[in-house]
C-alpha cells in the first residue's frame, strides 16, 4: 500500500474534522451571541418608542385639542445576516383596572376621566421575556412571572412621590371661569368651562401581533356641550383607590380653583353668586361641590370632552 496516497485522504479529513468542529462552536456560541446582541438593540427601540409614546399621551392631555399622534414599534427583532429569524411580539390596548381616576357631573350628567394601559409583550425572544407596560403616566418593565419594575424610577416609592405631582394627573380636568357686575353692582360668575380628558382603548384595534413592525397610535377628538338648563351645581369626585396617588395633583387643582371661586379671603366673596363650597369624602372618593345661589344667577356652563382613543395596529 502506497502510503503517500493515503496521507492526503486522512489530511482532508482532519480539515474536515476541524472545520465542521469550528462550525459547531460558531453555532452554538457566536450565532448565539449575535442574536442576543441584535435583541438588546431591538428592545432598545421598544423601550424608547414607549417613553416617547408616553409621552405623547401626556401631550394629547395637556394640548386638549384635535389631533392624531404615533409611534412605529418593532415588535420582532434578533436577525443576522447568518440567521434571519426573528422574534415576535404584541401590543395590547386596555382599559385601566383601577376605574375611573376622576369625574364631573354637571346638570345631572355625569363625565367620566378614565386612563389607558399599553403594553409589549415578547414572543420567542432570543435574548430573555422583557416587555413593557404604560400605565399611570410612567412605564414599567416587565418579565416572566409578572414581575415589574419602574423604568425611569428607582423603587414605587418614587414613582408614588412623582405621582403626587404629577403634571399629567393634573392636566386631565381644566377649569376656566369669568365674571361680571350686574346691574346692582354684584360681581357674578357668568361662564364656566371645563376640559376632561378621557382615555379609551379602540373598540377594534386593541391589539397587535407578529414580527414585523406595529403601531400605537392616539386620536383625540374635542367635543364641546353646552349644559341647559343653567346647572346649581357642579360636582368633582376624585378617585382615591389607584395603586399610585395621581389623585393628589389633581384633586389639589380641582378643590383649590372651586374654593377659589366661593372666596378670596375668610369672609369675602369672590363671585356674589357663588353659595358655598363644600367637601365629602368616603368610598374611595374625595369630592367637592360648587353650589350656586340659584338658577337664574347661575352660569353659563360649558363642557368640552377630550375623549382620546389609543389604538394598536
Amino acid at each position: 500500500m502506497d502510503e503517500r496516497a493515503v496521507a492526503p485522504v486522512v489530511a482532508a479529513m482532519l480539515l474536515l474534522a476541524a472545520l465542521v468542529m469550528f462550525l459547531s462552536v460558531y453555532n452554538a456560541v457566536v450565532v448565539p451571541s449575535f442574536k442576543e446582541q441584535a435583541e438588546v438593540e431591538h428592545l432598545y427601540a421598544v423601550e424608547e418608542s414607549f417613553l416617547a409614546f408616553g409621552s405623547d399621551m401626556t401631550t394629547a392631555a395637556a394640548l386638549k385639542q384635535d389631533l392624531h399622534l404615533s409611534k412605529r414599534i418593532p415588535l420582532g427583532g434578533g436577525e443576522t445576516i447568518f440567521d434571519p429569524v426573528r422574534s415576535g411580539g404584541s401590543l395590547r390596548v386596555s382599559e385601566d383596572p383601577g376605574g375611573p381616576l376622576a369625574s364631573v357631573t354637571v346638570g345631572g350628567t355625569t363625565n367620566y376621566c378614565n386612563l389607558t394601559n399599553f403594553s409589549y409583550t415578547p414572543i420567542s425572544n432570543f435574548w430573555r421575556d422583557q416587555g413593557y407596560l404604560w400605565q399611570y403616566g410612567y412605564t414599567n418593565v416587565t418579565g416572566a412571572g409578572g414581575l415589574q419594575t419602574p423604568l425611569d424610577y428607582a423603587d414605587m416609592d418614587e414613582v408614588r412621590e412623582a405621582a403626587e405631582r404629577s403634571g399629567f394627573a393634573g392636566s386631565l380636568i381644566e377649569i376656566e371661569h369669568d365674571g361680571r357686575y350686574d346691574e346692582n353692582g354684584n360681581y357674578n360668575c357668568t361662564d364656566v368651562r371645563i376640559w376632561v380628558v378621557t382615555f379609551e382603548p379602540d373598540k377594534k384595534h386593541y391589539f397587535a401581533s407578529g414580527n414585523g413592525v406595529g403601531t400605537l397610535s392616539l386620536d383625540a377628538a374635542v367635543e364641546g356641550i353646552r349644559i341647559t338648563p343653567y346647572p346649581n351645581t357642579i360636582e368633582i369626585a376624585v378617585n382615591t383607590g389607584l395603586p399610585v396617588p395621581l389623585n393628589t395633583s389633581l384633586w389639589a387643582k380641582c378643590n383649590e380653583t372651586f374654593h377659589a371661586m366661593n372666596e378670596t379671603n375668610p369672609g369675602e366673596k369672590h363671585y356674589n353668586n357663588v353659595e358655598n363650597c363644600t367637601f365629602s369624602s368616603g368610598d374611595g372618593w374625595d369630592q367637592v361641590t360648587l353650589t350656586f345661589t340659584d338658577g337664574e344667577h347661575a352660569p353659563d356652563v360649558t363642557l368640552r370632552r377630550v375623549k382620546v382613543y389609543v389604538s394598536a395596529r
